[in-house]
Formats: structure tokens, sequence, C-alpha cells
């Protein structure tokens, strides 16, 4: 018996018990379905994180500070910008400058927003005609920074804690930020968490100003000139920011914006990881359910076994036949769970901002999975069928 006819005789078999094969099914669809949907989920946030690296001038850092202790009074200020004359002479250094924009766009703007007795507080930005998802009201225009209006765009997550589920009834009033009254023209959807976008609430290019303190710099920027190395830089700089201010309580660090993506990405492949392995318990109990439904095969089709045996069939033939059966139960029930998991998956796209990514590796990958799945649980009642005694199958 050749292979195409160990197929045929195989899909005959299965036909011949289509719910019980469909019931078997079930659990390697979900299985492999959730599968699916996680490693989506998370290629998606690893795109999500990595498309930050495109932002991220290789020759550049910002160099923040952090408290150790209570620093009062303007020479307690970490920054000043009579350093810079001092930072500019430093081998190495191109450009420097205040960098209240921040890291990789992470705005240093902040403050509570009230609205009568609800507080809320708001990470907000410029708004740079940035690609935003409006879900009420509208958008901030150029008309808005012309006419000096004080509006903000802020997000259905603040606007929750602001006025209730009904939050759209918020548009059009006024919230007080900063001691300053803004109109809410627009909702937006809330951020992801690995967007590495900064401020989630948008304000106008004019009211910027308003929120921030002559004065005080929050980080620093340096373009670092070519063939220098940045580690080597930004320890010169720390250095002369040491003697400049021997009085401040803290230290200054150094922000990597590719060891964050790098901190993201992993933390990401891990939690999806787990969540993969946790979900793999499901296939492992859909395999055993697999391996239950042949042992019961096997056991109801003795005689058949038998008779084969008994006019010449091999045992590698009947063990073959079984295990194509197994397989074709697994792949067929992967095939589908590939199928809906991408349909779940796409519908997660639409549901929130995140958009996952079902890749050839994936499908591969499931495919693999469910292939595996049908061996493994599948080879044992394969061989106990093979070991069939011929007299006693026939006669038992």
């Amino acid at each position: 018996m050749n292979f195409n006819m160990l197929i045929r005789s195989a899909i005959l078999c299965l036909k011949a018990n289509k719910m019980r094969v469909f019931l078997t099914m079930i659990g390697i669809i979900i299985g492999i379905s959730t599968e699916v949907v996680i490693l989506s989920i998370g290629a998606g946030l690893k795109n999500n994180v990595s498309k930050s690296v495109n932002t991220t001038d290789v020759n550049s850092l910002s160099i923040t500070f952090e408290s150790k202790g209570v620093n009062t009074g303007d020479s307690a200020q970490p920054f000043d910008k009579s350093d810079f004359n001092q930072l500019k002479n430093i081998d190495g250094v191109a450009n420097i400058g205040a960098d209240n924009d921040g890291i990789m766009g992470f705005l240093n703007l902040g403050g509570q927003a009230t609205y009568f007795d609800k507080s809320t507080y708001l990470m907000f930005k410029e708004y740079k005609n940035q690609s935003i998802n409006i879900i009420a009201g509208r958008s901030i225009a150029e008309n808005d920074n012309e006419s000096k209006e004080p509006v903000i765009l802020i997000t259905e997550k603040h606007a929750k804690e602001l006025f209730g589920n009904n939050y759209e009834e918020g548009l059009g009033k006024a919230i007080k930020l900063n001691g300053v009254y803004l109109e809410v023209i627009g909702i937006i959807k809330d951020p992801l968490p690995t967007s590495l976008e900064g401020g989630s609430d948008y304000i106008p290019s004019f009211l910027k100003e308003s929120f921030k303190s002559e004065n005080e710099i929050m980080s620093v920027k340096v373009k670092v000139k070519e063939g220098y190395k940045l580690d080597d830089v930004f320890k010169d700089i720390k250095d002369e920011l040491e003697r400049l201010h021997p009085d401040i309580n803290g230290e200054y660090v150094k922000a990597d914006p590719q060891a964050m993506i790098k901190a993201f990405q992993s933390i990401i492949s891990g939690i999806t990881g787990f969540i993969a392995v946790v979900s793999g318990i499901s296939l492992f109990v859909s395999g055993v359910g697999v391996m239950n439904i042949m042992y019961v095969s096997v056991t109801e089709r003795k005689k058949e076994i038998g008779i084969r045996r008994a006019i010449g069939a091999k045992s590698k033939i009947i063990l073959s036949q079984f295990l194509i059966e197994s397989i074709l139960i697994t792949l067929l029930g992967g095939i589908l769970g590939i199928i809906i998991g991408y349909g779940l998956s796409k519908i997660v796209g639409l549901l929130c901002p995140l958009k996952p990514i079902f890749t050839f590796k994936i499908f591969i990958g499931s495919s693999i999975t469910s292939i595996l799945i049908g061996i493994i649980f599948g080879i044992i009642p394969a061989s106990k069928a093979s070991r069939l005694d011929p007299i006693k199958a026939i006669y038992k």
C-alpha cells in the first residue's frame, strides 16, 4: 500500500466518524487559535516598539537627573542655561541644548486636571498634526493656534475619570489644568503602553510655553561628533556638570533609547512566551483526547486490523495508517485554529490601537505544532495497532 492509498484510507476512516473527529478537534482548534492570537499580538507590540528606533538619533544622547534627596533653591537646579557654554567645549560635543521634549519625544509636561470635584493627572504634549484616533469631537486645527484658543484633546481614560462613563458629554466643557482653563474639543483613544510616545493628551503649540518653566531644564540633549563614543562623551559631560553643581543631591544619568527598546521587547517576549506556554496546556489536554480517540478506534477496528495482517499487510503499514489518521485530525484542527486565530487577531486590531501582526513564521510554527501533537499522541495507539496478533484480533 503506497502513501497515497494510506492517505485516502485514513480520510475515509475519518469521514465515517465525522462527529467524533470534530469533537476531538475542538480542543486543538481552541489551543492553536489562542496561540495565534497571542503570538500575533506579541509581534504587533514588538513592531510598535521597534518603530521608535527610527525616531532615535544614534549619534545623540539625552542626560537627565535622578534626585536622591531634597534639592531646593535655584542653586540646586541640576541644569542651567549657562552650563551649555562650558559643555560645548568638551571633546566630542557637536551641539548641546535643553531637551524639554525629552527622550524619544517624551514630553516633560504634566499637571493635575480638575472638573468640579473630579480630577486626574494629565501628561500632555504639543499637537503637531500627529496621526491620532478621534473617538468624539474634533482634532486641533491650525486656526486654534492662530486665534489662541485654549483647547485640549484628552484620552478616553482621562475623559472617563473627569466626566464619568458618559464622557462624550464633556465635549465643550472647560477643565482646569495648572491654573489654566482649557476647553475639551476632542476625545482620543488611549495610547499603547509600548508606544514610547510620551504624553497622551494634546494641546495647541501656542500653549506649550504656558506650561513650561522659564528656567527649569528637565534634561539636556547632546549631539555627538562622528568618531566619538557616546559613553566617553557622557562621562566627560557628567564630570563637568558635577563640577558646576557641587551641592546637588543626586546623579546625572544617560537615557538610552536603544536600551529601553530592548528592555520593552524582552518584557514583551517574556509575557508572550509565558501566556503561550499556559495556553499550550490546552493543547496537551487536546493531545490526550486525540490519544484516547485513537485507542478507541484501534479497539473498534481490531477485526479489520487482524484481517489485513492475515492477508499480508505489514505492521509498519498498520502503524502508518493510524499515525496518519492522528496527524490528519490534529493538522485539520490546527488549520481551522490558524484561520480562527487570524480572524480574531484582526478583530483585536479593529477594537484597540494595537495592530496584531500575523507572520508566516506564526503560520509555520502553528502548523508544525499541530503535526507534532498528532505524532506524539498518536504514536502509542498506532504502535499498539501494529503489534496486534492477527488470530487474536480476528476472533476476539
